[in-house]
């Protein structure tokens, strides 16, 4: 199953001004249409997989945990806001066709562009509108949803310009949202 790269999400105070995931809303039916036969298979699978009762629903705690299992890397937020959304009613329990619409958001997420502007500001110096790639490198390697070396080095090699090892930082958000 494809997996979508996500840039770690940073907010100050751990408050989201506006939520991290657009959801869409979708019937289950559609939802499977945007699957392969294999992820469909995976999606279900794993689905019995969390369904310890065998009424055909898992625990919305177990939602997370899910998703990960399958391939999806998604952030506590995202869980939580997720959770939120599939079940308004807080019952604590997801059927398959809220976890189908789980794994369709998941995976046809798009990131806030202001959520990850204001996250990279924070590492400008002096509001200059430019980033060190060292000092990104060494946060961009080792917190969050991690990326490798080599996978760093990819990356900031989609960004053509660079000055004095540093980037343009509405280069990396473009960059990140496009990815």
């Amino acid at each position: 199953m494809k997996t979508q790269n996500n840039f770690a999400h940073f907010s100050r105070g751990g408050k989201l001004s506006t939520p991290y995931l657009k959801f869409t809303k979708v019937d289950a039916e559609t939802a499977k249409k945007a699957f392969t036969p294999q992820e469909l298979k995976q999606i279900m699978d794993m689905f019995v997989y969390f369904d310890k009762t065998g009424n055909n629903t898992i625990k919305r705690d177990d939602l997370g945990f899910a998703l990960r299992a399958i391939g999806y890397l998604v952030t506590t937020i995202e869980i939580r806001e997720l959770g939120m959304y599939l079940d308004p009613k807080k019952t604590q329990i997801l059927n398959f066709e809220q976890f189908i619409t789980a794994c369709y958001n998941v995976r046809n997420r798009k990131p806030n562009k202001q959520e990850i502007i204001n996250a990279l500001k924070i590492f400008e110096k002096n509001k200059s509108g430019y980033i060190d790639v060292k000092e990104i490198k060494s946060i961009i390697t080792k917190i969050g949803d991690v990326l490798n070396l080599t996978e760093f080095d990819i990356v900031i090699s989609e960004i053509t310009q660079q000055f004095n090892g540093f980037i343009k930082t509405d280069d990396l958000v473009n960059l990140l949202i496009m990815s």
